[in-house]
């Protein structure tokens, strides 16, 4: 038996470029989120199933350690675009700052048959450094769009079955009952394989913490909630 949910995290295929040299100011801000701690306890009564109901607002921000690289990732729904949500995600690392929003339709068909093919991109826009915003749709988005939904395979994640555990404490919490499993993800820049700490009271993928069995890369949740608002 397998498990298939979107992950939150549309990081996999935004397009961010990194600076050669450390912007001291995002420096500090990654550094920050990471020294955040929450007290508060959450508690699952059986083994995640499925993540819940997407709603204006959901959002998760987690801090990926990569060796001596740390990074943060902030991913939400911040409204809607007739019947695409609009998905912002932000990354902040000691080299800059990022903040791509795109319309995706199909988020909720993608969840019940797991087709990517079944999600499309209206738009994606991005902001630069300067302030200023880059759209890209209609022709030039149709241009590129393949380029996007090979990305987009990492959206759908296979879990392995898994099994409730104990108390997984993170940044943003301590979790109890959280389900455990292996996640197989199938990218652009290729196939990897996670343990994953899964549990039903984080929005938009469930992740609480995720290690890859392949780099050593960690995933930690930082904080979560429902009252996200669009960056621009």
């Amino acid at each position: 038996m397998q498990i298939r949910v979107i992950a939150a995290a549309l990081t996999l295929m935004i397009l961010v470029g990194c600076g050669a040299s450390i912007n001291p100011v995002t420096q500090q801000r990654v550094v920050e989120w990471f020294g955040k701690t929450s007290s508060t306890s959450y508690n699952a009564t059986s083994a995640f199933q499925r993540p819940m109901t997407y709603k204006v607002g959901q959002y998760v921000v987690y801090g990926i350690t990569d060796g001596d690289d740390r990074s943060v990732y902030r991913t939400a729904l911040v409204g809607k675009d007739g019947d695409a949500w609009i998905m912002e995600t932000k990354n902040i690392s000691a080299y800059g700052e990022s903040t791509t929003q795109m319309a995706v339709r199909g988020l909720e068909k993608v969840y019940e048959s797991f087709d990517i093919d079944d999600m499309d991109i209206l738009w994606v826009k991005m902001q630069q450094d300067d302030g200023q915003v880059q759209t890209i749709d209609g022709m030039t988005l149709s241009l590129v769009k393949g380029t996007y939904k090979k990305s987009l395979t990492g959206l759908v994640m296979r879990f392995d079955a898994g099994q409730t555990t104990g108390s997984v404490r993170v940044p943003g919490g301590t979790f109890d009952g959280c389900t455990k499993v292996t996640s197989k993800v199938e990218t652009f820049f290729g196939d990897y394989e996670s343990d994953v700490w899964l549990h039903p009271e984080v929005p938009l993928n469930g992740v609480v913490r995720s290690v890859s069995k392949d780099n050593d890369t960690v995933s930690d949740l930082l904080e979560f909630g429902s009252d996200a608002e669009p960056s621009f």
